[in-house]
């Protein structure tokens, strides 16, 4: 039997390593993770939005986590010097997959360098 319609989604991944990436999970270990999160093989933090309209506390959840819950550190980085950003927009958290009618966004930070001295 013919197929009668075509599979338009698509399988996350990653801005900066193009891997597949985990499913978002809830997030434990800081006062300021409210959202679903995750980390990429490449190491790059990512936090999930769901609306689409909560971006600066979903991106400053992504920078947290990326640098461990210190919000000094956090706090301190410089766009394109410290870090990169990165974006899945029309993400399906239900299917873990990015879809033509799906309104979530994926924030992903992707640290360039240690900001610390150890």
């Amino acid at each position: 039997m013919p197929k009668l319609y075509r599979d338009r989604t698509l399988p996350a991944l990653c801005p900066f390593c193009r891997k597949e990436i985990p499913p978002p999970k809830e997030m434990e270990g800081g006062q300021w993770y409210d959202f679903l999160g995750g980390f990429c093989s490449c190491g790059a933090a990512f936090a999930h939005d769901p609306t689409a309209r909560n971006g600066g506390a979903v991106l400053l959840q992504a920078m947290l986590m990326a640098c461990g819950g210190d919000m000094d550190e956090a706090m301190s980085l410089s766009y394109e010097t410290d870090y990169d950003e990165g974006h899945i927009y029309k993400y399906d958290v239900a299917t873990h997959r990015v879809e033509p009618n799906a309104f979530g966004t994926l924030y992903f930070i992707g640290l360039r360098a240690m900001t610390k001295s150890s």
